[in-house]
């Protein structure tokens, strides 16, 4: 039997997809369902004085108004630093340090206080979703108006500095900062990265229904555990009244990745009323209610030799977050463990505001501190005259300084040598506005790339039915990742089956345990569990009777071995370990961004005409799905470089572009040829596939290789995101 693990495998949940027979959480329309909108808040600091909520609740259809004013009452929502704190706790972040007395998030519906402008106030709840948008429109609130403050101010705002996130230090300084001696190169700039908003296919849903004292919540979330999790504390009930279900999510990004508290509430409104409540978010509401990746301010210096082996890294990032929140975006990442500086300073710095609370968000820190650090790097080849690809080779990270640790694999040379062979790379020096086609000016940017491969324990349970079929059942989502397709190869392999006769079942808390998908993590945690299921498996077949090999050496199928035995199912399961038990090595994927942009400088209009990226990311379990993750990644790199902002009005402080009609993001008319490579080496010391998480590694550093590209082209330096045409004419 020709092997699935490696080949370009369609996606198994693609025809459903296409056709509309995945089901997503907004799809479900239950008996006697109710559809439920949220109230924003117009202001972005003060309080509520009052809130008038009777014309709402006299609306034709409108079944009940929630506020600060009933819902402790009414839904019995409770307001604890402990429940808050859930959220960060499943996604194994840190929150701020203690001292800053914050809880990681808000709760709405809790207190008349007014942290942002766009704030949830109040929820009103009808038979339709139209009568529930008719009584929002009714709603009259008077406030008490504070000043707020959305945008940073090095010398008047408060800084907190945070020690650690992601397991990393985020105040490092090793050595001694050296002064510029003779003949040495300084870069010293300031980098800006804007805020971005998360707006996948699929807004945020949860749809809750009761039977009895259980709850059954079908929701939009990337970690139906840490949901449940949630969601039962806020009830106060024991955690197995409660299941989640997100059998198909639309895209997270990092949106669904932290547990909101929406999901929670819907359940509380679905309880206090007695019947199913549909709580789905807007567009407005995804903006404002479902987390961001914060705006940036980062400061780069580095000091090199005349060959341009760099002496001194410096990366000093500030960034903001929410009045009540604990997230913060970890700039300094990458600068880590990148490029072995003998001399590395790299810290983050924090300050409050009246914005909504950020999120992880498409490979935070990595992503906006990587357009910070590969700038700087490039403009230290411009200064020296060197091949900014060369530059990358004469600092090549041999080891994991950082950490002190060898890595476990790093072909970071080959994504360099594969990707400039295959971009045809000048591999020399070429001074800025020097390539000219007709109208255009054509230019060429690369960036280095790098992202960690962590995994978790995870479970797998397979049910092998008389009837002919293998069924695979795990709590893992699948965002748009490919995960029911790689699952299914790894287990048609492992028990020597075609993939037609296996059903992937995810996304259901009665499933065993795996973790939320995020981190690029979910390959590397679930495929291993899997792969365990199916030797327990096999030994419960020979057992009864099989051979050991997967397939019986006889002309007898295992499926009819199970008739002859009349046993209607067997069913066994698998646990992966986790990380490694190595730990005096680092676990880290690399790539390289090759990419052409062409300016025509009389229109403004800047074009990425080409991108060739080249990725180490151990083995390839499905090149098309992985190719495609990649090219996805690219495509939002593309957005950050030349399109997205979310901005504030300067006299509200309210977010003016909370849709996708203001926020640009890319269409396939804005897309090139896009190429992408892998190196395809399996990473042996990492898991028994060799194989690392790709889901984000394709982000950072496109944003960087698209604006040093743009100075090839034009001469001008874009140190601040997005570029536009005014910057370039």
């Amino acid at each position: 039997m020709v092997k699935s693990i490696g080949a370009p495998h369609d996606r198994i949940d693609g025809i459903p997809k296409v056709t509309g027979g995945a089901t997503y959480a907004a799809d479900v329309k239950l008996e006697g369902q109710l559809y439920a909108i949220a109230v924003q808040s117009t202001i972005a600091a003060g309080k509520i004085v009052t809130l008038e909520s009777a014309s709402a609740e006299a609306t034709p259809g409108v079944v009940a108004v929630y506020s600060h004013l009933n819902a402790r009452k009414a839904l019995t929502w409770i307001h604890s630093d402990e429940l808050l704190a859930l959220s960060a706790e499943a996604l194994g972040l840190s929150a701020l340090p203690s001292g800053s007395s914050r809880p990681v998030g808000y709760l709405p519906l809790t207190s008349p206080e007014i942290y942002f402008a766009g704030q949830w106030i109040a929820v009103v709840v009808a038979e339709s979703i139209e009568a529930a948008r008719h009584g929002v429109g009714r709603i009259k609130v008077r406030y008490e108006v504070d000043a707020a403050s959305v945008v940073m101010n090095d010398e008047k705002d408060d800084w907190i500095e945070p020690t650690f996130f992601f397991g990393a230090d985020m105040q490092v300084q090793r050595g001694n900062a050296p002064n510029t001696r003779h003949g040495e190169v300084l870069v010293q700039e300031t980098y800006a990265t804007p805020m971005q908003l998360h707006q996948p296919m699929e807004p945020s849903a949860t749809t809750a229904s009761w039977d009895g004292d259980e709850v059954t919540l079908f929701d939009s979330t990337q970690g139906v555990l840490a949901t449940r999790e949630y969601v039962a504390q806020s009830l106060k009930v024991p955690t197995e009244k409660v299941r989640v279900i997100s059998a198909y999510v639309g895209g997270g990004f990092g949106s669904k990745n932290q547990v909101w508290p929406h999901q929670a509430l819907a359940a509380h409104m679905a309880r206090a009323l007695g019947r199913p409540v549909r709580l789905q978010l807007t567009r407005s509401d995804m903006a404002l209610a479902s987390g961001h990746r914060s705006y940036t301010e980062q400061d780069v210096r580095l000091v090199a030799d005349r060959d341009g082996k760099i002496r001194l890294l410096q990366h000093v990032s500030r960034v903001p977050t929410s009045i009540q929140g604990g997230f913060f975006e970890p700039c300094g990442l990458n600068s880590l463990l990148l490029y072995g500086a003998e001399t590395l300073d790299v810290r983050h710095r924090v300050t409050r505001k009246n914005i909504p609370t950020p999120t992880p968000f498409r490979a935070p820190g990595e992503t906006p501190g990587s357009f910070a650090l590969e700038s700087a790097l490039d403009e230290l080849a411009h200064t020296l005259k060197v091949d900014p690809l060369e530059l990358r080779r004469r600092n090549f990270p041999s080891r994991d300084s950082y950490h002190d640790r060898d890595w476990s694999s790093n072909h970071l040379l080959e994504c360099y040598r594969l990707g400039a062979a295959a971009f045809n790379w000048p591999g020399r020096y070429v001074p800025p506005r020097s390539i000219r086609e007709g109208s255009e000016m054509v230019g060429y940017g690369m960036a280095t790339t790098a992202y960690p491969a962590p995994a978790l324990p995870a479970t797998v349970r397979l049910r092998l039915q008389v009837q002919g079929l293998a069924i695979v059942e795990t709590s893992a989502t699948d965002i748009g990742t490919g995960m029911y397709t790689i699952l299914a190869q790894t287990v048609a392999d492992e028990l020597g089956l075609p993939v037609s006769q296996l059903e992937v079942r995810l996304g259901d808390s009665t499933f065993p345990n795996a973790p939320t998908a995020g981190r690029s993590k979910s390959t590397a945690s679930v495929l291993p569990a899997a792969r365990q299921a199916c030797f327990s498996l096999r030994e419960k077949l020979a057992s009864i009777g099989a051979p050991h090999s997967p397939m019986p050496q006889s002309n007898e199928s295992i499926f009819s071995l199970l008739e002859r035995q009349a046993i209607p199912e067997l069913v066994a399961e698998g646990t992966s370990a986790g990380m490694p038990r190595e730990h005096n090595l680092s676990f880290y994927s690399f790539g390289a961004h090759f990419v052409e942009v062409r300016v025509d400088e009389e229109l403004g209009r800047i074009r990425v005409s080409r991108v060739v990226s080249a990725f180490d990311c151990g083995r390839i379990i499905n090149p098309k799905t992985a190719t495609s993750q990649i090219k996805g990644g690219i495509v939002f790199g593309i957005g950050m470089a030349l399109m997205e902002q979310g901005e504030f009005d300067p006299v509200y402080s309210r977010l003016i572009n909370d849709n996708l009609a203001d926020y640009h993001i890319p269409v396939n008319a804005d897309i090139g040829d896009i190429d992408v490579i892998f190196i395809d080496k399996p990473d042996m010391r990492f898991n028994e596939f060799g194989a690392r998480g790709l889901g984000e590694i394709g982000v950072p550093g496109t944003a960087a290789a698209i604006t040093n590209a743009l100075y090839s082209a034009t001469g001008r330096r874009i140190r601040s995101l997005p570029a536009t045409a005014a910057a370039i004419l």
